[in-house]
């Protein structure tokens, strides 16, 4: 039993690799699909679209802010800077986008099959990381270690 817990110690000590690995994937998402509606003016259009279906309120306004949002916070994420904020702003993201259209295309009738289908959509996987980061942190290679280290 010792040796258990000597391994999992061992491993513990390199949990700022699979959080490192979270960041960059996630905010790399998040910077390559806010770059696809912010500058390629089909990626722009369907996003407009997309939020006209949802009858999202202002679909012009808030398709220049949400990929905005996903783009600069995605940034953001990559690098570990402001990761509260940006988990928050991104989980937003991901809220209105579960709520609006990803549950719309679960198309089951039965309960467990409804759920199984939830937990698959892209969308809550990262809502689901996100929190994650939320609660343990950048890490320690990231710019908010890199502060906070200086400041304390």
């Amino acid at each position: 039993m010792p040796n258990i817990r000597i391994l999992l110690d061992d491993l513990h000590t390199w949990v700022w690799v699979g959080i490192l690995l979270a960041r960059l994937a996630v905010g790399s998402e998040f910077v390559l699909s806010g770059r696809g509606k912010l500058f390629v003016n089909e990626g722009r259009e369907r996003m407009r679209r997309t939020l006209r279906e949802a009858r999202i309120p202002f679909p012009e306004f808030n398709a220049v802010f949400v990929s905005t949002v996903e783009f600069v916070f995605g940034l953001l994420l990559i690098a570990g800077a402001a990761t509260p904020l940006a988990c928050v702003m991104l989980g937003g993201v991901m809220i209105v986008a579960i709520v609006t259209t990803a549950v719309r295309s679960i198309k089951t009738s039965s309960p467990l099959g409804w759920l199984s289908e939830f937990f698959y959509l892209p969308e809550v996987l990262y809502l689901v990381i996100l929190v994650w980061l939320f609660l343990s942190g950048p890490g320690w290679l990231s710019v908010d270690h890199l502060i906070l280290s200086k400041l304390f």
